[in-house]
């Protein structure tokens, strides 16, 4: 099989590439500049001879899709249509990642595929504009998932990172957000599991994230937690951080299809996110004086 991969310099998308490897799959990277820059004959060459095409890359900017909806409707609307506009006429499966905050506000218990869908933002509403436009082909498959983590301890959206950052600059306490629910999801969970239903050739709406919800104050503390910082981790409402974006306060999911399939649920955030900080030598490293990532 040959796959595509568009995002490789994210979380999602080098994870994916690791995972087509592990497979002794093909798997490539998209130049997103050279392909918008390119005519049409050109991108459809850059496109060939491909099975798959796993588009990855967005505008994950939550707060600056706001204050620049034009940029956001450019990266994660428009790239998009030409992407898939494009593997339709070569008859390439298009699988789109998407994201577990369309489902915007309605319920306190995780969603599920078969939930309406009502995004509070503007980048939540530009994905779900995307879904609709590559759900036109019955083979398309739509991927939503939520709170990533994992990737490279340099990459500036790593989660992890930042946090551990932030502990290092703090002399007692850390804020995280009591209020709002999320799935911490594990992106080499996410890449195993899509790949399982691409080599299945499933279709639709699947939610991928990892098992059991958490607010940001379970994830981050257990993320001090295991780092055995000596700091405290605090409670706060979403009122006490200054957003542009209308968050939904829950943006948790489960994923009926793939019980109703029989398929096993991926394991819990926190099993997931303990194996993560062991293999880049986190455990313990705010409180023992280990440089963290040393090894990566």
């Amino acid at each position: 099989m040959k796959v595509l991969v568009t995002g490789t310099s994210g979380l999602l998308g080098a994870e994916l590439l690791k995972a087509i490897a592990d497979r002794a799959f093909s798997g490539s990277g998209l130049n997103r500049s050279a392909f918008m820059n390119a005519n049409a004959s050109t991108r459809a060459s850059l496109l060939s001879g491909y099975d798959v095409i796993i588009h990855a890359a967005a505008n994950t900017n939550v707060e600056q899709c706001e204050l620049d909806p034009e940029a956001c409707y450019r990266d994660n609307c428009f790239l998009t249509e030409i992407l898939f506009r494009h593997a339709r006429k070569l008859d390439v499966k298009f699988v789109l990642i998407s994201s577990t905050g369309v489902y915007g506000r309605g319920k306190s218990v995780p969603y599920h595929e078969y939930d309406q869908v009502s995004p509070t933002t503007v980048h939540h509403h530009s994905k779900h504009i995307a879904e609709k436009a590559v759900l036109a082909d019955s083979s398309s498959l739509v991927v939503r998932t939520g709170w990533l983590f994992g990737g490279r301890m340099d990459n500036p959206k790593n989660f992890v990172a930042n946090r551990l950052n932030e502990a290092r600059k703090t002399v007692q306490t850390l804020h995280a957000n009591s209020t709002q629910t999320g799935s911490p999801t594990y992106a080499r969970d996410c890449a195993q599991r899509l790949l399982d239903l691409i080599e299945d050739d499933c279709s639709g709406i699947y939610n991928i994230v990892n098992d059991q919800a958490a607010t940001r104050f379970d994830y981050v503390r257990q993320i001090i937690e295991l780092s055995a910082a000596p700091l405290e981790v605090q409670p706060v409402t979403a009122s006490g951080f200054k957003r542009h974006a209308d968050v939904s306060e829950n943006e948790s999911a489960v994923s009926l299809r793939m019980l109703f399939e029989g398929r096993t649920p991926l394991r819990p955030w926190q099993d997931a996110l303990a194996e993560y900080m062991r293999d880049h030598s986190l455990l313990g490293c705010l409180g023992t004086g280990v440089k963290p990532g040393s090894n990566n």
